[in-house]
């Protein structure tokens, strides 16, 4: 019998810890999520879900609430001199949501809660974690509650899902390694006139190179995002300084007004290799931070909730051994590294001031048109191109036809009529085959990754994974 007060502490009530917890509660595991904030933040902050993010949240049950609130951008181009030269085209998208859906933060979390509150669980708003000590059978944390009053609480495991500030980050005394970005970004979340089609996130380069991105976040409001080469000590722009910057680096014709928002924020780029000391892991923002460009954070710390999830249910219930929490790690890892190169290829794209590195930026654009390198790109943004093969518990093998293992799972329809992440919300392993249309059998992991594939008769992989990870799986059929 558990002498803890919870299985996992979760610190931090964002997208990641929000996410995370829905992934413990909805397979049994004791789990207390407290936040130091008081409410609900009501700034925008991360609007974009990528598709693959709309993918995990299928398997969450979450992801119609979403569609039938958020809206779907298409592309993002780049404009240089008001004609189109580049973009990424979300429709090239290997899913069935080939768009980014754009949706204000605290509307995301809003469905989050939501989903939290129908598994009996809730958020712990103004609880302030003061520190913690772990020992080889559970971790200890001293918390603030709302009044002042300290408090202990023991957990099997603690997780930091609190943010780039992260206290728990602290307190295990980690390097956050990076720099800031040599400019401050303004960002203004308001109504236009004049900013063209609202399925499309617009990246204007003015004469100067520095760019201008209008970002519609629903069918009425913008967001606009401009860097400045100057630290303005979080100083907050004025309507009329956006509209300056607007029509200095714009098309002309955008007049903005009626804004919700005027903010300003240093941009980093910084990350620690400690996602796991023992039983306290780090993840989202926590863990790494980059600079805003494609919409990236956010659908990075989901995801990383999505990955580290089942893996903690398991090893709580006894199902799987403590060795399967350090492939949280070897996973998620070169995910954000890739992630974080990615966002920071952008930033460097646009915001380029020498002349001669703009005309060798304006011969390669062409290049970025063709067929393949729409895909590819589109793919990337859509962190559709995230995989695990070297994983420590991908099950090597090749099946003609099939999925490689560490690869994403296709949301096929299986034999008694659900999809692939239709069966996934059941949180367990789901075992596809020939009934299901395919040339052999795929054994996909709760968070929608092959963990093996085997041909008809022959599953040996199978059974290595099943053995190694020790966990039944459950037939799609």
């Amino acid at each position: 019998m558990s002498t803890t007060d919870c299985d996992v502490l979760v610190v931090g009530a964002g997208p990641t810890g929000l996410t995370l917890a829905i992934q413990l509660l909805s397979r049994g595991v004791r789990t207390r999520l407290i936040d130091q904030d008081p409410g609900l933040p009501k700034l925008s902050r991360a609007i974009g879900i990528q598709p693959r993010t709309m993918e995990t949240l299928d398997m969450m049950g979450v992801a119609d609430r979403l569609l039938e609130i958020g809206h779907r951008g298409l592309r993002t181009s780049v404009y240089v001199g008001g004609r189109r030269q580049a973009g990424i085209d979300m429709t090239c998208a290997d899913s069935e949501y080939a768009f980014i859906l754009h949706l204000p933060q605290h509307r995301t979390e809003e469905v989050l809660r939501s989903r939290l509150a129908e598994l009996g669980g809730k958020v712990e708003s103004g609880i302030e974690l003061l520190g913690f000590i772990q020992d080889a059978d559970a971790v200890t944390a001293s918390l603030s509650d709302a009044e002042g009053r300290e408090v202990q609480v023991t957990a099997s495991f603690l997780v930091g899902c609190d943010g780039s500030h992260s206290k728990v980050r602290r307190v295990l005394d980690v390097p956050f390694e990076g720099q800031p970005y040599p400019f401050d970004w303004l960002l203004a979340d308001t109504e236009l006139d004049g900013g063209g089609r609202n399925d499309e996130v617009q990246v204007h380069c003015g004469p100067g190179g520095q760019p201008l991105a209008l970002i519609p976040i629903d069918g009425r409001l913008w967001r606009v995002s401009a860097p400045m080469p100057a630290d303005r000590g979080g100083a907050a722009p004025t309507l009329e300084e956006i509209q300056g910057l607007v029509d200095a680096r714009g098309p002309g014709g955008i007049v903005v007004h009626d804004p919700e928002t005027l903010t300003c924020f240093r941009c980093q780029i910084r990350s620690t290799d400690t996602y796991r000391r023992d039983r306290v892991f780090l993840a989202g923002d926590a863990v790494h931070i980059h600079a805003p460009t494609g919409a990236q954070g956010m659908n990075l710390g989901i995801n990383d909730a999505v990955n580290l999830g089942w893996k903690l249910a398991y090893v709580v219930a006894g199902r799987a051994p403590d060795t399967l929490l350090d492939t949280y790690a070897a996973e998620r890892r070169p995910a954000a590294q890739q992630m974080m190169a990615f966002t920071d290829s952008m930033v460097r794209f646009v915001i380029e001031t020498s002349p001669l590195k703009r005309t060798l930026r304006r011969a390669m654009m062409p290049l970025l048109r063709t067929p393949r390198m729409r895909r590819r790109l589109a793919n990337r943004m859509a962190q559709l191109a995230i995989a695990y093969p070297d994983s420590p518990i991908s099950q090597p093998g090749r099946v003609r036809g099939l999925p490689t293992p560490g690869a994403r799972m296709p949301n096929i329809r299986l034999h008694d009529g659900r999809t692939m992440n239709e069966a996934l919300r059941d949180g367990e392993h789901v075992l596809a085959g020939p009934d299901d249309g395919l040339p052999g059998r795929v054994l996909v992991r709760p968070d929608g990754y092959v963990a093996a594939i085997g041909r008809d008769g022959h599953s040996s992989a199978i059974d290595d994974y099943l053995q190694s990870v020790r966990t039944p799986a459950h037939s799609g059929r």
